[in-house]
Parts: C-alpha cells; structure tokens; sequence
C-alpha cells in the first residue's frame, strides 16, 4: 500500500515554483538525485549510499528551516514596524561622542 499519492497538475505547479523561487532547496534535490544515480561510482555498499542520503536529507532539512526562519524574523520585523510608537533598537552611543 503506497501513502504517496501521484502529484496533480496543481501540485507540480507548486513544486516548480517553489525550486525556482528557491535555488538552494532544488540543488538539494539534484544532489539527492545524484546519489540516486552515483555518477562517481564510489557508492559500493548500501552503508555508503545511505550515509550519503542521509547527509543530503540532513542539509535539505537545515536549507528548508533556516528559510523558514528568515522568513518567520521577516514577518515579526515587518509586524513590529508597522505598530505606531515602535522604534527600532539603536546602539547607544558614547557619552561626549558626537552624532
């Protein structure tokens, strides 16, 4: 029984847009394909090809939540400054410094 339902035409679209909105996650992707193929022949044992998906999972994974994150900092930022009163943080200057 396969849970992975067949992408629709609606879900393609969506996939594309997401890799050429996003260049980091498709060379993710490609990389994983790579290792499907090992161009380089050095993938011998099934330990080793499983390391190397492993470690291409690891690395799409960080990709995918470091955006997620600036995209998540990006919208508080844009909260916060459209809040009347809201001054962003400003380093302090020195005493007898002049502006």
């Amino acid at each position: 029984m396969s849970f992975i339902q067949p992408a629709d035409q609606e879900d393609n679209q969506k996939i594309m847009q997401a890799l050429r909105d996003n260049p980091d996650l498709k060379a993710c992707i490609l990389e994983m394909l790579d290792i499907t193929k090992d161009p380089t022949n050095q993938l011998n044992r099934g330990d080793d090809a499983e390391e190397a998906v492993i470690q291409a999972i690891r690395k799409t994974g960080a990709t995918l939540l470091k955006e997620w994150a600036q995209r998540k900092s990006d919208k508080a930022e844009q909260e916060m400054q459209s809040q009347p009163g809201v001054r962003m943080h400003e380093k302090k200057r020195c005493c007898g410094t002049h502006p």
